[in-house]
């Protein structure tokens, strides 16, 4: 069996960065579990919404990351780190010149938005931003590493980023800081994190250094087929971060500070289902990605991984209606007990939506773009549906096993009814 595993490309893949990704999410669950327990369900709630909120204004980057994937895996098929090298300084100068400025922008806008969430301070907000700055530079780094499947060497960024961000938060919030203090972790934890990648891309960055870039031309890179890629991919990315986390945002809006809460804690729990099948993605997205340049047939690729994620899902939905009062203690003891006869319906949810992300990101690897439209209306649907509706916790959930049961089931049929246009050879 473990033979059989190391000979299989997709599976050994999946293996290093299951086991690394394994890794950071327990120290990201380590993170949840003492900083829930060392405040108040009111301030995790508030933690919880700008984590909610962090995920969808850091979509851009994510968008960003996937186009420095998808093109490095076409450098790494070619072997051409030099080119590489050129794409990346592209990238980064873009961000540059567009990420700075609005960043300064958003900052002018910090009042009106503190209006929404009602946070004591400013500085919360203050520090989203600054993770959302710095996630527009890590996602290029990050993504040209998962593009040469240095899976080994993103696991250990993500695991020291992880830890650095868990000893900040016990730090800052010992003295006092709170809110504030728990966004700053995240902003150090991110920080270290890029600084590890950069470590990592040694190969990239030093390959050609004694020659110039020729006024940031980018080679072996269509450039008009990469800007109309990003529309497409931001439009899928927007969709799934708001399909993943609109249910926590309006959480914080719709409902009472201590129900919110007690609604983070269990996202926090269900989403475990998120982080242990997502490790799939990734590694499907760039071998696929790669086959596609080559021109070659991904469709075994995109069905082992289809049989990870149920296998997964399945094993973590046992758990999650059976031992659900015991799945809660494991991660906040027993504060959290009075809602987790909800934890099995909302992990339901997040098993939807891990196939419909899986379906998503497979047809973008392979430039099949146009199940993004499609997924972005109905997104729009369940933050409208939320906020009118959306007034308590059995509410919220009913209301997002619905949507992600409908976007599923449109996924499927666009997969299937697009089946035979799957050329893997354009």
């Amino acid at each position: 069996m473990f033979k059989k595993i190391i000979n299989n490309p997709f599976a050994r893949n999946s293996l290093v960065l299951f086991a690394g990704t394994t890794a950071a999410n327990f120290l990201n669950y380590l993170f949840h579990l003492i900083v829930g327990r060392m405040v108040s369900p009111g301030v995790y709630g508030g933690v919880e919404s700008l984590i909610a909120l962090m995920n969808i204004v850091t979509i851009p980057a994510l968008v960003l990351s996937m186009v420095a994937t998808k093109y490095s895996a076409s450098f790494k098929a070619e072997n051409d780190s030099q080119g590489n090298r050129k794409f990346m300084w592209y990238l980064n100068k873009r961000v540059a010149q567009i990420c700075i400025p609005v960043f300064l922008l958003i900052l002018l806008l910090t009042p009106a938005i503190n209006n929404f969430f009602k946070f004591e301070s400013a500085w919360p907000l203050i520090f989203l931003w600054m993770i959302m700055l710095l996630s527009f530079f890590s996602s290029v780094s990050g993504g040209i590493l998962i593009g040469w499947q240095k899976f080994k060497e993103s696991s250990w960024s993500g695991i020291l980023g992880s830890f650095c961000k868990l000893a900040a938060a016990i730090i800052l919030i010992k003295t006092g800081l709170a809110t504030g203090g728990i966004m700053g972790s995240f902003v150090l934890g991110g920080l270290a994190s890029y600084l590890v990648t950069l470590f990592f891309l040694k190969f990239i960055i030093n390959s050609d250094k004694d020659k110039n870039i020729d006024n940031g031309e980018v080679y072996a890179v269509d450039l008009k087929s990469m800007k109309s890629y990003i529309w497409p991919v931001l439009a899928c990315n927007l969709a799934l971060t708001i399909l993943c986390n609109a249910d926590m945002v309006i959480a914080r809006h719709n409902i009472d500070a201590v129900s919110s809460g007690q609604y983070g804690a269990l996202t926090v729990v269900s989403k475990v289902i998120l982080f242990v099948t997502g490790v799939v993605v990734p590694v499907l997205f760039s071998m696929s990605a790669e086959n596609h340049h080559k021109k070659s047939d991904s469709a075994g690729l995109f069905w082992q991984a289809i049989l990870i994620v149920l296998g997964l899902s399945l094993v973590a939905l046992g758990f999650y209606f059976f031992t659900p009062k015991l799945v809660m203690w494991v991660i906040f003891g027993s504060k959290y007990f009075a809602v987790s006869g909800y934890l099995g319906w909302l992990a339901v949810a997040v098993v939807l939506f891990s196939f419909t992300n899986l379906i998503a990101q497979y047809l973008l690897s392979l430039h099949k773009t146009g199940l993004s439209y499609i997924l972005l209306i109905f997104s729009v649907i369940f933050i409208i549906v939320l906020l009118f509706w959306g007034k308590g916790i059995s509410a919220i959930i009913g209301i997002t096993i619905a949507v992600q049961l409908v976007t599923l089931a449109a996924s499927l049929v666009y997969l299937f009814k697009n089946n035979k246009k799957l050329d893997y050879s354009n």
